[in-house]
């Protein structure tokens, strides 16, 4: 009996072992321990922060009937079978009224430039600790990144794009949103 329940055990635990050895462990405690990852930990929770209060600010330049629409946009976009991003921040654009639109924009470039400030800070406080070696590697990665590096998401003149991408992360087809929304608008 004893033997069974051994086997039984063995058999229950096998999955559980080659799943260890198919995933290698992460970073040791050494490379985590850097103050440079510290930081950069610092400055995602910041900037998720940052995110959290822009989104209050844009939500409460709504009217309650255009916050009641974008909730109901919003929800057609999470139970569609074919979700058109792109689509709904139209709707929203033409639904928001001059002064909604520009205070939206207004919060979104606000935290875009809170964000960017940060990431620069970040950036030269984690380059400053560095060993020479280590910043050679890093410029030597960076200089093979291509045609994309130092590229980042601008804010949008879309108040629609800004909202979805605020509530519910889909992009509405801006480059550098989550959404798929389909090609970058044209400039």
């Amino acid at each position: 009996m004893k033997r069974i329940g051994i086997f039984a055990l063995a058999l229950a635990l096998t999955p559980s072992i080659a799943l260890a050895q198919q995933n290698p462990p992460g970073p040791g405690p050494d490379a985590m321990s850097h103050p440079g990852f510290a930081a950069m930990r610092q400055v995602h929770e910041q900037m998720a922060q940052l995110r959290k209060q822009a989104r209050l600010q844009m939500l409460a330049s709504l009217s309650p009937a255009h916050r009641a629409m974008l909730a109901n946009v919003v929800g057609q976009l999470a139970i569609s079978s074919n979700p058109d991003p792109r689509a709904a921040a139209q709707l929203i654009d033409r639904a928001l009224s001059p002064g909604e639109a520009q205070s939206v924009l207004n919060v979104e470039a606000q935290a875009h430039t809170q964000m960017r400030s940060m990431m620069q800070a970040a950036r030269s406080q984690f380059e400053a600790s560095l060993t020479p070696d280590q910043r050679a590697q890093m410029e030597e990665r960076e200089s093979k990144r291509g045609q994309f590096a130092g590229q980042h998401r601008q804010p949008t003149a879309d108040p629609g794009r800004s909202l979805l991408r605020a509530v519910t992360g889909f992009g509405g087809g801006h480059p550098g949103g989550r959404g798929n929304g389909g090609p970058p608008p044209q400039q």
